[in-house]
């Protein structure tokens, strides 16, 4: 079962709550409303159609999603606050790697 992230909006016959379920954004089983949706979780739900189960009837939900998005690159005052991809070459790295090699009896490594 893989994880998502969940969009609730009411229906607008009979008020109740619909669920929209996205695999686009963190996928750690947040919830979102109306207020706080992010563009990274509504890709993943614009143009689903879900049936509201309380009224029988069908609602398509389109995002307006902007087509550029903003982008600051902010430097960092230490190597420590990394975050990206997963850089061997950080002393840290290095470290566990040795250690997982230990770990499965691949030697000591480098």
């Amino acid at each position: 079962m893989g994880m998502f992230d969940s969009f609730y909006i009411k229906c607008p016959e009979c008020n109740k709550e619909l669920e929209f379920q996205s695999k686009s954004g963190p996928c750690a089983m947040f919830n979102f409303k109306k207020s706080n949706l992010s563009s990274d979780v509504a890709i993943g739900i614009n143009g689903d159609i879900v049936n509201c189960e309380f009224c029988n009837n069908n609602f398509r939900l389109e995002c307006n999603i902007p087509k550029i998005v903003k982008i600051k690159l902010i430097k960092t005052k230490k190597k420590e606050d990394y975050r990206g991809n997963y850089n061997p070459d950080t002393l840290k790295n290095k470290r566990r790697a040795k250690e997982l090699r230990k770990m499965f009896g691949f030697g000591g490594g480098k």
